[in-house]
């Protein structure tokens, strides 16, 4: 499996699909008033699916990470307790079934590993596949730290439990500060919704107030560089809240 890139299954298709068009529905009533301007929004699905599939990739990756961390410790473990560095792989995939499921990410590559090893493959080989499947820095980082302590005889224990500890310590931050903005995040979403919520009282209690802005060119246009600044709003504050560690 490449890390880097994600392929929907069908169901997200479906729920990326009914979301999108909720979007453009949204867009055409309260900016617009026009089933034309849904139907011209719908090529946009392209670059929404591009976002969307980028936001799945990101948590497939974190859970990669999490799951690579619980690994590392596993193995060590292993190790102290008499499994040679291979078998201590092998091992863990007891571990990461018992903890996160079989068809889990990390349980899926040990059994990759296994069968690697199997056909002669050696272990430095398969974890630098991982690191390059899995597009993570930490991940690249110890498969070149476990290659240069295989090669120059280095403390293989010592190696897990410093890669395990630091990949942990990472995850710890970045929870903490996803933790710290959720405050925000919560602040920015409602505040992107209270625009419609607006619209939609003014429009029950003062009937016709905004048809104005839906007759015209001018009024086209208006509505249009409001859609324009309300999107460039959205993107702004979403990568403000996206701290990467």
């Amino acid at each position: 499996m490449d890390y880097k890139t994600y392929k929907c299954s069908v169901p997200e298709y479906i729920k990326g699909s009914l979301l999108y068009l909720i979007i453009i529905c949204t867009v055409a009533y309260f900016f617009y008033r026009s089933v034309w301007a849904a139907i011209i929004l719908l090529p946009g699905i392209y670059f929404f699916f591009k976002i969307y599939k980028n936001n799945l990739k990101i948590s497939r990756q974190k859970k990669l990470l999490l799951e690579f961390s619980e690994t590392l410790n596993s193995v060590s473990i292993n190790i102290k307790a008499g499994y040679a560095l291979e078998n201590g792989f092998v091992e863990a995939y007891k571990d990461m079934r018992m903890f996160y499921g079989e068809k889990s990410l990390m349980a899926e590559e040990i059994l990759r590993i296994r069968k690697g090893l199997e056909l002669n493959v050696t272990l430095e080989e398969l974890m630098t596949d991982l690191g390059e499947r899995s597009g993570l820095e930490d991940i690249i980082l110890f498969s070149g730290v476990l290659k240069s302590a295989k090669r120059n005889g280095g403390n293989i224990t010592e190696v897990l439990s410093t890669s395990s500890v630091r990949v942990r310590s990472k995850i710890c931050v970045d929870n903490e500060i996803e933790l710290i903005i959720a405050e925000k995040k919560l602040e920015m979403r409602i505040m992107e919704i209270v625009p419609f919520f607006i619209l939609v009282y003014l429009g029950i209690t003062s009937k016709g107030y905004f048809d104005i802005l839906y007759i015209g060119i001018k009024s086209r246009l208006f509505m249009t560089a409001c859609l324009v600044v309300y999107v460039a709003a959205v993107l702004l504050s979403t990568r403000i809240t996206n701290i990467e560690i």
